[in-house]
């Protein structure tokens, strides 16, 4: 399975609206159309996700593809699941979006869910790509 299909048939198959898979540079493996992390913004979420430390997230948010979240949740220290924080968009008339970022041994999963855009839940979506990163990390990635 090529890391494209990862995105078109798992991650936006399960409701989310953008989504990517990249190196913790920053360097991308696949995503949507239109939305790419920045180097930047790749090594902050991969050094919070390593090191769990929120405190660079927690009061001012961070951005991901160029975009604002606030952080809401972190889920750090859990041992049968891949370190992963979330985020609530901060731009006006966006506010109903959630974000989902989620590290694996080689990779960050990052999805964009928007109620707007699907049927299917916030949780239903975490869900799905907790279920994605575990079986990556089980082959390795």
């Amino acid at each position: 399975m090529s890391w494209q299909s990862y995105i078109d048939d798992n991650l936006l198959a399960s409701g989310f609206c953008y989504a990517a898979i990249c190196g913790f540079d920053g360097s991308p493996w696949a995503n949507s159309p239109g939305f790419q992390l920045l180097p930047e913004e790749a090594t902050l979420l991969s050094k919070v996700l390593s090191e769990g430390n929120i405190d660079t997230i927690a009061s001012n948010g961070f951005t991901v593809a160029g975009q604002k979240y606030a952080f809401t949740r972190a889920d750090l220290d859990d041992e049968e699941a891949a370190p992963s924080i979330q985020g609530r968009c901060k731009e006006e008339g966006l506010s109903g979006r959630g974000l989902i970022v989620m590290k694996s041994n080689q990779a960050l999963i990052v999805g964009v869910h928007d109620p707007e855009y699907t049927s299917a839940t916030f949780r239903q979506v975490n869900l799905d790509m907790t279920n994605l990163a575990n079986y990556l990390m089980e082959n390795g990635f």
